[in-house]
């Protein structure tokens, strides 16, 4: 009798749907993904919860960028996060519906502001980008220098350390991580004005056969997150402003 009744469960657990899950990459770029922040940042959090909602476990990995890009074209990510357009369409992602909209221009040293009317009087300015992130072109051709780094700290670093004369970077990522900076505190600033509104986005492979539609799943668990208040809840613990 015992016996039949392990059979029995161990039949009915086999047949029992089991929720596949996913892999996504994404970097540290606070406060929108973090793995110093609680649940890993605002768009971590959003993302998680999307899924969860939806019966899956997304699980998501902390890369350096340019090796987040590289595991996109290799397969072993089903998406990455918290993308720009100009990456969802050099690495013919599907996007998800923007997450959050921030302000893309200059940061600068408080000594030394950069006064220009338009783009192209900062020919032969230094700037600081991040190798890997997809920035629109139109300001990559506009005449200033652009010098790489591995990432958005260490650019603000060099800037402060006058090996940059701008950093090219999200209004809200780099106050940031100047706040969370005693060395960098009262030495930068945001130059206004912004250059570009950037919406940010979940971005996932096309479907391969066989395989779940995760941008599907995400959308149905976002408009579930939309429609509980939770999406709201989470916004307001993270209290990340939406620009």
């Amino acid at each position: 009798m015992r016996l039949s009744l392990y059979s029995l469960a161990f039949t009915l657990c086999l047949s029992l749907p089991v929720a596949a899950e996913m892999r996504l990459a994404t970097l540290e770029y606070p406060p929108y993904c973090s793995q110093v922040l609680p649940a890993g940042g605002s768009i971590v959090e959003l993302t998680v919860r999307a899924f969860a909602t939806q019966g899956h476990v997304a699980q998501i990995d902390f890369l350096p960028w340019a090796r987040v890009r590289a595991e996109l074209r290799s397969g072993n990510y089903q998406g990455a996060l918290a993308l720009w357009p100009q990456e969802i369409i050099e690495e013919q992602l599907i996007a998800s519906r923007p997450l959050f909209y921030s302000q893309l221009g200059f940061f600068v040293r408080k000594s030394k502001p950069v006064a220009y009317q338009s783009l192209s009087e900062l020919r032969g300015q230094r700037v600081g980008i991040v190798r890997g992130y997809g920035y629109p072109p139109n300001l990559l051709r506009s005449g200033f220098s652009p010098e790489e780094a591995v990432d958005d700290i260490s650019n603000l670093r060099k800037l402060a350390a006058r090996r940059f004369d701008l950093v090219l970077l999200e209004r809200t990522v780099g106050d940031y991580l100047i706040n969370q900076d005693d060395a960098l505190r009262n030495r930068l600033r945001w130059q206004e004005p912004a250059l570009e509104r950037i919406p940010l986005f979940v971005g996932f492979t096309p479907q391969k056969p066989g395989q779940p539609d995760w941008a599907a799943i995400f959308a149905r668990g976002l408009t579930e997150l939309h429609s509980s208040g939770e999406y709201t809840r989470i916004l307001q613990r993270h209290t990340t402003p939406v620009r």
